[in-house]
C-alpha cells in the first residue's frame, strides 16, 4: 500500500503540478488508508471528475447547442446539488474516522457555508479529478 504523502508526490507530479489543497488531499488520504477506506477515495475521486468537468464547462460560458439551454442549465444545476451532497458526505464518512481536531478543522475550511468553504471544496474536488485521471492513466492495477 503506497503511502499518502506518495500518491499526493506521484498525482502531483502527473498534473503538472496544478494540485490545489495538498495538505487537505494528503490528510484524507492518510485518514482513508489507515482506515481501510479507500473504495470512498474512488468514489469522491469519480463524482469529483464529473464536478470539475462540469464546473468548468458552466465557467468558460459555453452554451448548449440546439437544445433548450434552461431546461438542461436547471437539470445539471440540480446533478451538481446532488452531487456535491454525496462527495460532501463521503468526506465526512472518511474524516470521521480521523482526529477530533482533524475532523473539526477539515470541516470548517471545506464544509462550511460560507463561500470561502465552498470554494476550497472545489479546489480539493480539482484535486480529486486529478487523482481519478491519474488511476485511469495508471490503470495496470489499483495502487492500492
Amino acid at each position: 500500500m503506497m503511502k499518502a504523502n506518495e500518491i499526493v508526490e506521484l498525482v502531483d507530479k502527473f498534473s503538472g503540478g496544478k494540485l490545489r489543497e495538498k495538505d487537505a488531499f494528503e490528510f484524507l488520504l492518510s485518514v482513508a488508508i489507515e482506515n481501510n477506506l479507500m473504495d470512498l477515495i474512488d468514489e469522491i475521486a469519480f463524482h469529483s471528475k464529473f464536478l470539475w468537468r462540469t464546473f468548468s464547462f458552466l465557467k468558460s460560458g459555453r452554451k448548449f447547442e440546439e437544445v433548450d439551454e434552461g431546461i438542461y442549465r436547471g437539470r445539471i444545476v440540480a446533478q451538481i446539488n446532488e452531487t456535491v451532497e454525496k462527495v460532501r458526505s463521503l468526506i465526512l464518512r472518511i474524516i470521521d474516522a480521523g482526529s477530533e481536531e482533524g475532523r473539526r478543522n477539515f470541516a470548517e475550511k471545506f464544509l462550511g457555508v460560507e463561500t470561502k468553504s465552498f470554494e476550497n471544496f472545489i479546489n480539493l474536488v480539482h484535486d480529486f479529478y486529478w487523482l481519478k485521471n491519474w488511476k485511469i492513466d495508471n490503470s495496470m492495477g489499483s495502487p492500492w
